[in-house]
């Protein structure tokens, strides 16, 4: 069977890279962030919230951007903030259990996998993508916000709507362990989660490996370089994912994302230096997007 950088066209022996941008649309300057990043070239993918305020902004300049804006739908169950605050598209019913006691979506990932209806869940992800649909975004695939899908009820639907609409979710083919340590889920219920989408590998293009620049340390742009170059290089050959959270400096940001906008600010000046692009190329890494992916998925 070949592998997939050999069914994207590339040989087996080749590392690939998907650099990815989440939550775009949360705000103003994640948008703003994008466009500019896509313009450079090092990002090659991002995915939009869909409930967001500043989610039309994001789809207008996807338009704008046209064939270089490969973007997906972020699936969102969780608001995280404290005083911006969104909601469901689908729903003010708290028998739903999407939403807390104020009529948001929870802040958290464990109160949504403990009381989320399962079709209320359906229901409210096919809409956002949907939406996303009907604003005119080419999706290129789906992943999850706060990884809240990674959970033994919710991963059939992730799988569930992605092979529905064609496109690849940004699953990386790792253990149970591996899962439960990145989710902070108990290792029984990661243990299911990988049996699930392992499962569903021939109906679903599997990456192996994702990594998150890191929240709130390694803040100066020599550290963060160091952390990406030192996870290139620890890369055998496959398609990995380097995961950050671009935005730019401004007031409406710093008021939102008061405790982690310095590491948003600190990913938006790595993807965007020349620093990071030379050190991709040095290490011989081929930079491709997520539609690549998609587009294998559907030659199958």
């Amino acid at each position: 069977m070949p592998t997939l950088q050999e069914r994207l066209g590339f040989q087996a022996s080749d590392r690939l890279l998907v650099t990815h941008a989440d939550d775009i649309g949360m705000c103003q300057a994640t948008v703003s962030a994008w466009r500019s990043l896509v313009e450079i070239g090092t990002l090659t993918s991002a995915s939009t919230m869909v409930p967001c305020s500043w989610f039309p902004y994001a789809a207008r300049t996807a338009k704008e951007l046209g064939a270089a804006a490969d973007l997906g739908v972020h699936l969102t169950l969780n608001c995280e903030w404290t005083d911006y605050r969104w909601s469901a598209l689908t729903t003010s019913d708290p028998a739903s259990g999407l939403l807390d006691a104020h009529g948001y979506l929870h802040s958290l990932a464990r109160p949504t996998h403990q009381s989320a209806n399962v079709d209320a869940a359906r229901k409210e992800l096919t809409a956002q993508i949907e939406r996303a649909a009907a604003f005119g975004i080419d999706i290129t695939h789906v992943d999850s916000h706060m990884l809240t899908l990674y959970h033994p009820k919710l991963m059939p639907i992730y799988l569930e709507l992605a092979a529905q609409n064609g496109v690849p979710p940004l699953i990386a083919d790792i253990d149970a362990g591996q899962v439960a340590q990145m989710c902070v889920i108990p290792l029984e219920e990661a243990a299911e989660v990988v049996a699930q989408y392992r499962a569903a590998a021939g109906k679903v293009v599997l990456v192996a490996s994702v990594m998150g620049l890191p929240f709130n340390k390694q803040l100066e742009h020599s550290e963060r370089l160091a952390f990406a170059c030192d996870w290139l290089d620890s890369r055998g050959a496959g398609v990995h994912v380097l995961v950050c959270h671009p935005a730019d400096d401004t007031p409406e940001l710093r008021t939102i994302a008061a405790r982690d906008f310095r590491t948003r600010l600190a990913d938006r000046e790595l993807l965007g230096s020349a620093a990071l692009r030379s050190a991709i190329d040095e290490r011989g890494f081929k930079l491709i997007g997520m539609r690549a992916l998609r587009e294998a998925l559907s030659a199958d």
